[in-house]
């Protein structure tokens, strides 16, 4: 009960802090953006070439591995950035301040060479994981519960990032205590979070189902409100990162 109400305190203080700075959305609408930039960049030149992934792949395995993992580094380094300016703005509202877009930029900046580390390390993690995943469902079971545990145990490095100030390998070194501490408010967070979002979608696709599919503006307006929807959730993952790391440290 106590792990139930801490989370849940935690979730409703994410709340009120993104409507006392709704400006915060604006971070995960770049780190989208940017994100969709670098696909496109790897995608076009593959395409252009006439050629796939999988014919590089059984032509130069080498390419490939180098090109994958550019591909998470670059997608890796830019989510860590702008969570990390979440997160910063997070901190300084719950100490009383004011944050504004570019306190966040400036946190991130500042420890720009961790997220760059961090984002080596997530992308040689996630690298691995998709070269041992395989058609059969235990292979698939081991490495889908492989990545849960990765994405459990490095639930606090962001924030201790930029935070803390310290190197993504000594954020690491918490990791198990991280996950036998807070499993259950991981757990919880992201069921919560999950159900806002499906709560929050709900009414949208219904009107779509009532419009039909072959209306545009229906098609149009749902997307957009699923796209809002995700954004607000995932700036309230980055909150609730920030609140729940600053209540476990000063416990």
């Amino acid at each position: 009960m106590n792990v139930f109400s801490q989370t849940f305190d935690a979730v409703q203080k994410s709340w009120k802090i993104l409507m006392a700075d709704k400006e915060l959305v604006l971070f995960p609408v770049l780190s989208g953006i940017l994100c969709l930039l670098v696909s496109a960049s790897f995608y076009f030149p593959v395409s252009a070439a006439g050629g796939d992934i999988s014919e590089l792949y059984i032509q130069n395995r080498t390419g490939f591995i180098v090109l994958a993992f550019l591909f998470y580094f670059f997608n890796y380094f830019l989510i860590t950035f702008f969570n990390c300016a979440v997160i910063a703005c997070a901190e300084i509202r719950m100490a009383g301040g004011d944050p504004t877009v570019s306190d966040g930029f400036k946190a991130s900046w500042s420890v720009v060479t961790y997220i760059a580390a961090w984002a080596m390390v997530e992308a040689t993690v996630g690298l691995a994981l998709k070269m041992l995943q395989g058609r059969g469902g235990r292979k698939n079971l081991l490495t889908g519960s492989l990545g849960t545990m990765w994405t459990m145990a490095s639930f606090f490095v962001a924030p201790r990032l930029v935070i803390d100030r310290v190197d993504p390998f000594t954020a690491l070194k918490s990791a198990w205590s991280d996950v036998k501490g807070n499993w259950g408010h991981q757990l919880i967070g992201g069921v919560s979070f999950g159900l806002l979002g499906f709560l929050a979608s709900l009414p949208a696709v219904i009107l779509l189902f009532a419009w039909g599919f072959s209306n545009p503006a229906a098609v149009i307006f749902t997307l957009v409100w699923i796209l809002l929807v995700s954004l607000l959730v995932s700036t309230l993952k980055s909150i609730f990162q920030a609140s729940l790391y600053l209540s476990m440290r000063d416990d």
